[in-house]
Parts: structure tokens; sequence; C-alpha cells
């Protein structure tokens, strides 16, 4: 039988109190340093918050109008998910990573389209509105062309500057829009309407994802 040595018994008697005190800094630190989840809705709920949301929403819902004033696209649906986020302590290997901010918030917007003409050409009219001069429409012909510019996606998909266009083909249907518990608001707009009521009476769906829009943090 193979004795344990005195070193090797003792570094490891070490090792226990050594990391019970680790965990316990951890615990005691991410406590005193991270925001809770009650203060970041505080924080979110004060008037510069509420003020920059406003302005926010104001801006992502006139981008989405765009697309329905420059394209074939017409707006059916059109959800805003709006999500505030606690700044915490994180842990690496060396030590504590410090949060950059107290509270982080942000909005992510998705538009339901349909369009009176066929796939194609509904993609050929959305490109050459984009060839415009000052066009707002981020996807053209010109960047079609150029894969460093649009980047390709499967097939019913066109992604450039954040904004993700996609839409219903054969053996794939857009789901519709999941529901996320974290998010600090939903905005529904109309509020009863689905992807599959709006499919049934008008054909084919396409779905605009604009890019992630930062519009409050609260520094540490």
């Amino acid at each position: 039988m193979t004795r344990k040595t005195p070193t090797i018994g003792f570094l490891r008697a070490l090792s226990t109190p050594a990391l019970l005190a680790y965990l316990l800094i951890e615990k005691v630190l991410s406590r005193l340093v991270s925001t809770s989840q009650k203060r970041a809705h505080r924080l979110a709920s004060a008037e510069a918050a509420r003020q920059a949301r406003k302005t926010s929403e104001a801006r992502l819902r006139t981008m989405a109008a765009t697309y329905a004033e420059w394209t074939p696209l017409e707006l059916r649906l059109l959800i805003i998910d709006d999500y505030c986020t606690p700044g915490t302590l994180d842990w690496e290997l060396f030590g504590p990573r410090w949060p950059a901010y107290k509270v982080r918030c942000f909005m992510r917007l998705t538009g339901y389209y349909t369009s009176p003409l066929p796939v194609p050409d509904t993609i050929e009219a959305i490109l050459t509105a984009g060839d415009q001069p000052l066009s707002p429409i981020p996807f053209s012909h010109a960047r079609n062309r150029k894969e460093t510019d649009l980047t390709p996606g499967p097939p019913g998909n066109m992604s450039h500057a954040g904004h993700v266009l996609d839409w219903d083909r054969p053996g794939f249907t857009l789901k519709a829009p999941e529901d996320y518990p974290a998010a600090y608001r939903r905005i529904c707009d109309p509020p009863v309407t689905t992807v599959t009521a709006i499919r049934v009476q008008h054909g084919v769906i396409y779905r605009l994802t604009l890019p992630v829009f930062d519009y409050y943090r609260i520094p540490r």
C-alpha cells in the first residue's frame, strides 16, 4: 500500500479552506458590485430612460415604415422587444471582470410584411429601391454583387448593415415570433394579429429584423 506523503496531505488540507475563502469572496463581491434585478428595473423606469425609450421606439418604427414607403412591402405586424439588463460581476481565471454599466437597455424590432407582387418581383423591387440615390434601403444590386457587403444567407435571406430580410419559400415558412419572458416589455402592433392569420389572408410573409439598438446605459 502506498502511503501519502505529509506534503501532499498538507496541500490537500490547505486547498479546502482556501477554496472556501475564494468562493466566499466571490459571493460577497458579486453581491456588492452587481446590480440586482429590482434595482435595474427601477433604473430602467426613470424619466431619462423613459424618454430615451420613447425616442428609440419612434426611430425604429420609422425605419420599419421606410420599407413600406420605398418598396412593395406592406407592413402587417410590428413587434418590439425591449430589454434592460443589469450589470453583473463576471469571474475569469485570474480574477473578477468588473461590469462597465449598472444597467443597459436595448431594443429589437421585427416587422412582418406581405407584398402584392410575386417573390422574384418583390425582391427585384427592393434591390432597385436600394439603388436609388440616398436610399434608406440597405439592399441593392450593387451590394448584392459584392460578397463583402451583402452577406449571403440561405435561399430566402438577405443581410446587410444589420438588416436581415427573409421570406417564406417552398418547404419552409417563417415561424411566429417567440415569447421572451426576460424582456422588459414587448409591443405587438396590432396586438391581435398573428403571422398565421396574415399568411392565410395575404400569402407569402416577409420578415425584417433591424439591428439591436442600444438606447440607455448607466456606467458604473
